[in-house]
C-alpha cells in the first residue's frame, strides 16, 4: 500500500491549481518511509497570478507560463503514483475539491481520486478537537515540536511537512477507503465536519471553497 501525501497551490480569484507537490510513502514494518517525490508547476487557463499569491508562495508568472497545462501535469502525476494500491492524503479538504473541480473543468478523468483522506481532520480529532477548530500546518508542526522544512505555501515543502506529521500519527488513525462512486455521490455535498477555523499561515479566515464553483461557469 502506498500513501500519496500531496499539496496544491492555487490562484486567488478562481482557485485554479498552479503547483502540485507530493510525497510517496510506503508502510515498512509498521513505519512509513518516503520512497519518492513529485513537483510540477501548472499553467492556469483562465486565471492569472496576482501580487498576493506571488508574495505568499514565491511562485512567479514565469514559473507558470513555462509550465504544462493541467491535463498534461495530472497525467504525469497519475503515472508517478503508479499501479500500487494507494491512499490520497492532503492537509484539509480544499485540495480534493480543487482536483475534482479542475479535472472537471479540463475534461479529464476523476476516477483516480480515490481513498482520499483529510489528515488535518484526523490530526485535529487527536488534538484538542473539542475546541472546534482545525490545526493549520504550522501549528500542527509546532504542536509536535517539529521544525518546518522549506517554505510554507510551496507545494512540495508543504507535502513533505504534512508527510512528517502523518508518519507520527500513522499508528493512531484509521484511513478511510472511498471509491469513485462514493466521490461522485459526495461531489457537491459539504465535508462531514468543517471547523470554524482561523488559519494562522494564511492570515485570514476566507474560505477557499467560495471561488471553486466559478470554474464551472
Amino acid at each position: 500500500m502506498d500513501y500519496i501525501v500531496y499539496d496544491l497551490e492555487m490562484t486567488n480569484r478562481l482557485s485554479e491549481i498552479i503547483e502540485i507537490g507530493a510525497v510517496k510513502l510506503r508502510d515498512t514494518e509498521g513505519k512509513l518511509q518516503v520512497i519518492d517525490q513529485f513537483q510540477s508547476f501548472i499553467q492556469p487557463k483562465m486565471d492569472t497570478l496576482n501580487t498576493r499569491i506571488m508574495n505568499l508562495t514565491g511562485i512567479t508568472k514565469k514559473d507558470v507560463m513555462n509550465a504544462q497545462p493541467f491535463s498534461a501535469v495530472i497525467e504525469l502525476f497519475r503515472q508517478w503514483i503508479g499501479e500500487e494500491e494507494y491512499y490520497l492524503c492532503s492537509w484539509g479538504p480544499e485540495d480534493k475539491w480543487a482536483l475534482i473541480t479542475d479535472a472537471t473543468f479540463h475534461h479529464t478523468p476523476i476516477d483516480w481520486i480515490i481513498n482520499h483522506n483529510d489528515l488535518q481532520f484526523l490530526f485535529s480529532m487527536l488534538h484538542d478537537s473539542e475546541k472546534g477548530f482545525r490545526y493549520g500546518l504550522a501549528r500542527a508542526l509546532s504542536k509536535l515540536e517539529m521544525t518546518p522544512e522549506g517554505s510554507l505555501h510551496r507545494a512540495l515543502d508543504d507535502a513533505r511537512n504534512t508527510a512528517k506529521i502523518f508518519a507520527t500519527i500513522f499508528q493512531q488513525v484509521t484511513l478511510e477507503k472511498n471509491p469513485h462512486s462514493y466521490r461522485e455521490s459526495k461531489i457537491f455535498e459539504p465535508e462531514k465536519l468543517v471547523y470554524q477555523s482561523k488559519d494562522e499561515e494564511a492570515g485570514d479566515n476566507v474560505s477557499p471553497f467560495a471561488s471553486l464553483s466559478n470554474l464551472f461557469g
